[in-house]
């Protein structure tokens, strides 16, 4: 024969009070910073947040000059498919050149 759960009900609902009276009651046991001493630790929070934003801005300004510096090094002695064809078309047909649209 099938137990009879509507006894099961009541116990849940024994645990689950239970829970939340011993979790009030530890809570009533903390002890809390007061109003000052909170102010006080999320400005040196906010502060330290701030220092690491600016070394963290400084290493990507430094690092994206060295990458543009070394991106404009490299393409300055170097030229594209496209200018070399039509250097070598000018000097193929005399230095007449035709209006090409690449």
């Amino acid at each position: 024969m099938a137990k009879d759960t509507s006894t099961a009900k009541p116990k849940e609902k024994k645990k689950r009070g239970r829970f939340f009276k011993e979790t009030f009651s530890e809570l009533k046991k903390v002890t809390w910073p007061s109003f000052g001493t909170v102010v006080k630790q999320t400005g040196i929070v906010l502060g330290v947040v701030l220092v690491f934003l600016l070394v963290l801005m400084g290493f990507d300004a430094l690092l994206g000059w060295l990458y543009d510096l070394l991106v404009t090094g490299l393409n300055a002695g170097t030229e594209t498919a496209t200018t070399a064809a039509l250097t070598a078309a000018k000097s193929f047909m005399g230095g007449v050149g035709l209006p090409l649209c690449l």
